[in-house]
């Protein structure tokens, strides 16, 4: 296992988070590989190919009205050979839709493939299980929902 690599697929997932909030789409594309597979709120959510996958982002935290913060953080990575690595990340996540007088947020659990391509690490694979997600009023906090994996 290289400290290298877990430092380059680490970059790479701070990136992915960096490019979604900042709504660079095309720059998040290029942390994918082409055959990328995406399973977003436990499986609920499933895209095949990177050009799916963005389709999906920029659809549903695209428009100007909606703001959002992903944090990534203790991460771990296991490099399996010099080409392919898996990784688990704790995500802390808000989504904020202001003309919806909306908020979401919540904690998941990232799970990650990694595959070096043409000496760069991508993401091969990449989904999240919900710990918990709460939806608020944006504008009183109210809770309207909260939902938890230990108690659907």
């Amino acid at each position: 296992m290289s400290d290298q690599d877990i430092a380059e697929i680490c970059q790479l997932k701070y990136r992915y988070f960096r490019h979604l909030d900042l709504k660079e789409m095309d720059q998040l594309g290029e942390q994918l590989t082409d055959d990328c597979e995406a399973r977003y709120d436990g499986g609920k959510l499933s895209f095949s190919g990177k050009d799916a996958i963005i389709e999906f982002l920029t659809a549903s935290l695209g428009g100007p009205s909606i703001i959002s913060e992903h944090n990534g953080h203790h991460p771990e990575i296991v490099v399996e050979d010099s080409e392919n690595a898996t990784g688990l990340w704790y995500l802390e996540d808000r989504v904020l839709i202001a003309e919806a007088d909306l908020e979401i947020g919540g904690t998941a659990i990232y799970e990650d493939r990694y595959r070096k391509v043409q000496g760069e690490w991508k993401i091969a694979e990449t989904g999240y299980q919900r710990i918990f997600e709460e939806q608020r009023t944006y504008s009183t906090q109210l809770l309207i929902s909260m939902t938890n994996r230990f108690n659907p």
